[in-house]
C-alpha cells in the first residue's frame, strides 16, 4: 500500500508532482482523497475500519473513503465505494458536498494532509444487505440516526469525546445495538458542515 503512487498537490489542488504514498505521509505532502457518505431516512452509514489498519485502526469513518492514486480524476473515486462496500454507483448519482482541506495531527508516525472531495448518496437498503463489504479493510458498518450523527459532528467540532449515541452495527454475520462514542470517530473537521446536508438529502425529519 505504501508503494502506491499518489499525485502531490499544493493546498489549492494544483498538481506539483507524484510520490510514493509512504513518502507522502512521511513528508506531509498535500494529496487528494475521496469520501462518500451513504445516507437513508433512518440515518448515516459509517464504516468500522479494520483493527489492523496502520491508521485509525478500529475507528469509525465515512461510509467509503480513500486516496485518489496518480492520474485518477475525482470521478474515479467511486471505485473506493465498490472496493470497500461492494456497492456500485454512477458518479452522477452522487451529491457533491464540497472540497475540504484537512490536516490531521501526526498519528501513528504519519502526517496526513488531504484535499478531501466529499459526496453523499441516498441508499435505503437495510443494514444487513451490506453483505459485500471488504472484510480486510473493514470490520463492519454502523448506522446512526441523523440526530445521533449531528451530535457526533458537534462533538468533533468541540472536541467533546464523551458524547455517546445509539447505533446499530453489522459485522457481516449479525446485527447488534451498540453505543457509538465520539472518541471512536476519525477526527473530521467538516462533519458539522455536512450533517444538515445529509439530513436534507435523506429527507429525514428534523
Amino acid at each position: 500500500m505504501d508503494d502506491e503512487i499518489l499525485d502531490v498537490v499544493d493546498e489549492h489542488g494544483r498538481h506539483v508532482g507524484t510520490k510514493r504514498r509512504g513518502d507522502v505521509h512521511r513528508d506531509g505532502d498535500w494529496h487528494l482523497a475521496f469520501h462518500l457518505w451513504v445516507v437513508a431516512r433512518s440515518g448515516v452509514l459509517l464504516q468500522r475500519r479494520a483493527r489492523d489498519k496502520s491508521s485509525w485502526p478500529g475507528y469509525l469513518d465515512a461510509s467509503a473513503a480513500g486516496h485518489l492514486i496518480a492520474g485518477e480524476s475525482v470521478r474515479d473515486g467511486v471505485r473506493e465505494v465498490d472496493e470497500e462496500l461492494g456497492a456500485a454507483y454512477a458518479f452522477d448519482e452522487l451529491a457533491p458536498l464540497g472540497v475540504f482541506r484537512v490536516a490531521d495531527p501526526e498519528h501513528s508516525g504519519t502526517v496526513n494532509r488531504e484535499l478531501q472531495h466529499v459526496f453523499a448518496v441516498v441508499d435505503e437498503r437495510p443494514l444487513s444487505a451490506w453483505a459485500d463489504f471488504d472484510r480486510v479493510e473493514l470490520d463492519g458498518v454502523v448506522l446512526v440516526d441523523h440526530d445521533g450523527f449531528a451530535a457526533l459532528a458537534a462533538a468533533s467540532a468541540g472536541a467533546d469525546a464523551s458524547v455517546v449515541v445509539p447505533g446499530r452495527a453489522w459485522d457481516g454475520v449479525r446485527e447488534a445495538d451498540v453505543d457509538v462514542r465520539a472518541s471512536e470517530v476519525v477526527p473530521t473537521p467538516y462533519l458539522p458542515e455536512i450533517a444538515p446536508a445529509l439530513r436534507r438529502l435523506a429527507g429525514a425529519a428534523s
